[in-house]
Formats: structure tokens, sequence, C-alpha cells
């Protein structure tokens, strides 16, 4: 049995009773002016029809706007940003766009490779998480599209950011309300700003209340993570621990575990951006939860209106502290 060959451009010219260069129009977003709207619905009418899929890649060189957004984030494995993709996705959906990922970690070269792909119309635009500033500088001058996210300096683009200033003063409040006083800080051994400013933050805080935290700092591989953990557990009296991340949070579970500490009869916990990581744990732990998916649509709604020639903006996410079972009354 023959295989039957795809529908193509001159198939549904002909099928259609209109030139191959109506149907480019049609399908290249260039009908506006050109084309009558009967004239166009006939045409992609008779596409459904004869199942006639566009070549994106060729339809750009053409001219024509690509249908892909970029998103370029620090950590692909790091479950926070399947979030964050997750809400991009959404949005991007609604604007008949798709989302491509891109991991800044595993390549040095990224931000040379996504303005090469932008220079031939790879994608209509870009959202950078958490970039320092000579890569968002270079970036705002490379990209003709760019929307950054809790990056230091947005270069008069459009950002999104988070308010961890507020995040880090309830969970001060909280724990200073539960009586605790020797409060320790896990601190994720990354250089990024965030977490830079989570350990500002976080210090500011304490100091308004008298207290000083007492520091550790880990990496976000589980095992080493857990040993580290275990080895400033034993060595502290700390009554409850902030953490950079809930996965520095898993880790001291599975330390405490290990030491027989009981949460949160004998040590309190908090973590940072609440993925379902921290629901799975038990007790279900109290988490500075970041609004990843929100964050994710306003970044591509920001982007989609400096696509449409909007002023950039910039707008600050509020973050909420769900409290769970991981803490409790200092003894």
């Amino acid at each position: 049995m023959t295989r039957r060959r795809p529908a193509t451009s001159v198939d549904v010219a002909r099928a259609a009773g209109v030139s191959q260069t109506t149907v480019s129009l049609v399908f290249s977003g260039r009908a506006a002016g050109r084309v009558s709207d009967r004239t166009r619905a006939l045409v992609e009418s008779t596409a459904a029809e004869l199942g006639y899929v566009p070549n994106a890649p060729a339809r750009v060189l053409r001219g024509g706007r690509p249908q892909v957004l970029a998103l370029a984030v620090p950590d692909v494995r790091n479950p926070y940003f399947a979030r964050v993709l997750l809400g991009a996705e959404q949005a991007a959906r609604s604007a008949d766009m798709a989302v491509l990922l891109v991991d800044t970690a595993s390549d040095d070269d990224w931000a040379a490779r996504l303005a090469s792909m932008s220079k031939v119309g790879m994608f209509a635009g870009a959202i950078v998480y958490a970039e320092a500033a000579p890569v968002t500088a270079s970036l705002a001058a490379d990209l003709d599209h760019v929307v950054f996210v809790e990056c230091p300096d947005p270069a008069g683009r459009s950002a999104v950011d988070i308010d961890i200033a507020a995040g880090l003063r309830d969970v001060v409040s909280h724990l200073h309300s539960l009586g605790h006083r020797r409060i320790g800080h896990a601190q994720a051994a990354v250089r990024r700003r965030t977490f830079q400013l989570r350990q500002r933050f976080l210090t500011s805080e304490l100091r308004r209340h008298g207290l000083t935290p007492l520091r550790y700092r880990s990496p976000f591989d589980i095992d080493e993570a857990t040993l580290l953990a275990a080895r400033f557990l034993r060595r502290s009296d700390v009554t409850a621990i902030f953490c950079d991340d809930d996965i520095l949070v898993a880790a001291l579970y599975r330390a405490c575990s290990l030491l027989h500490v009981a949460i949160p009869a004998d040590l309190s916990l908090i973590g940072f951006n609440d993925v379902d990581l921290a629901r799975y744990l038990s007790p279900e732990a109290t988490s500075v939860a970041i609004p990843a998916e929100s964050l994710g649509q306003l970044a591509v709604q920001a982007l989609l209106a400096d696509i449409a020639g909007a002023t950039p903006t910039q707008v600050t996410a509020p973050l909420t502290l769900n409290v769970r079972g991981s803490t409790g009354p200092a003894l």
C-alpha cells in the first residue's frame, strides 16, 4: 500500500482555486489588507480538510513571526522550574505559541547560543531567569525582545521579581512568635542573587530581634546535603533552621532521622519555594511559597506585550508563608 504524501501549499492552492502566493500570505500571518476575510477562511478550511501543516522554520525564514518563546532557567532538574514552565506554557498556549526550554547550568555558551538563535528568527522573544548583571546587559543588547525574572539589573527591559524581603520577614516573625531564639540557616552553595537576598534579608530580620543566625553551606545533591546537615546538627544547638530551598529541608529531614531528632518537637524547619516535595515530607514542611506558575504566566504576558511594542514594565509578586507541621514551639 502506497503511503499518502503530506499535503503541500500547492495542493491547498489548487483545491481552493487560489494562487500559491495567497496560501503563503495566509499562513505567514501577512494576509491583512492583502487577502479578503472570505478568501482567508476558504484557504484555512481547505488546508484543514487536506491536513496541510505549514513548515514553521520556512515560514520564519520568509519573514513570518516565529511561534516560539524561549525560557532560560538555571536548573531544569529543580522541580520549581517545572512549575514556572507550566505557567509559561499556559500563557503561551493562549497566544497560539509554544515554549522552548533552555538549561543555563549545562551550557557555558548558552547566552551566545540564544543570541544566535534570535538572529535567525528561531523564537519571538526570551524569558531569562536568575542571571547576573553582565549576562542580562549582554542579552538586553543582543535580543530584540526579552524579559528578566529575578535578575539584579533588567537593563531597562521588562522584569518580574519576587518580594523576598517580605517573605523572610514572615519567616522570622513566625519563628520568633514560637519562642525560637537559636536559629540556623541552611544556605545554598550557589552564587545567585536570589540566595544572596535570602541571606541578606534573613540576617537583617534576625538582627531586628537581636539575633544572629548560625549558617552552613550546602549543595543541592541530596546525599551530600544530608551529610552536611547531620554535621551541622551535631555541633550546634539551634532549635529552628531556615532553608534556602525545599530540597535542603528534605536533606535535614533525612539527617534528623539518622540522629533521632524529632520534627518539630526538637527542631523546627522552614523551606523556600514550596514545591510539591514540601507536602510529601512527614510532617508536611512549612515553606515560603513562590507563585511559580504565576511568575511564568506574568513573564510570558510581559514578553508578548513587549513584542507588541508596549513600554517595559516591572512587576513584583508577593510570597506566602504556608505554615504546616514542621514548625512548633521552641523547647
